[in-house]
């Protein structure tokens, strides 16, 4: 009887061992265009941030009052940190503070607005293979 358990035991976890588990890819946003203000050093910034359900895919200046030129690495590399970490939640731009700042807030305004409420609830959890 002991013997029996302890094989039932290894098999059992044997299959448990094979079992891959793979979380879903999380949805994090409504798919869509979404605008959003901010306020630059001399003005309103307004952009037009577009989404799938997983990523920010775009960001477009849409207006600004800024200087022109000077602020030119502003728009260049901000979009592109926010591209590439996928969150709003990057460093402004040394020597232009309150322009990245303001850029910054209005991307964050649209992506607020994309932002899915996150539910409460089990995590989706699929079984692919192992022996059932």
């Amino acid at each position: 009887m002991k013997k029996q358990a302890i094989v039932l035991i290894i098999l059992i976890i044997s299959l448990i061992g094979t079992m891959t588990f793979i979380r879903e890819k999380e949805v994090l946003y409504k798919e869509g265009t979404y605008t959003g203000l901010g306020q630059g050093n001399h003005g309103e910034i307004k952009v037009e941030v577009t989404t799938n359900q997983y990523k920010i895919k775009g960001i477009k200046i849409l207006e600004q009052e800024e200087t022109p030129g000077l602020c030119d690495i502003v728009y260049d590399k901000i979009p592109k940190s926010v591209l590439k970490k996928n969150s709003a939640d990057v460093e402004v731009v040394s020597g232009a503070s309150y322009t990245s700042q303001g850029l910054i807030d209005a991307i964050k305004d649209a992506v607020n607005k994309a932002k899915l409420e996150k539910k409460k609830g089990p995590m989706n959890i699929t079984s692919k293979g192992g022996i059932f």
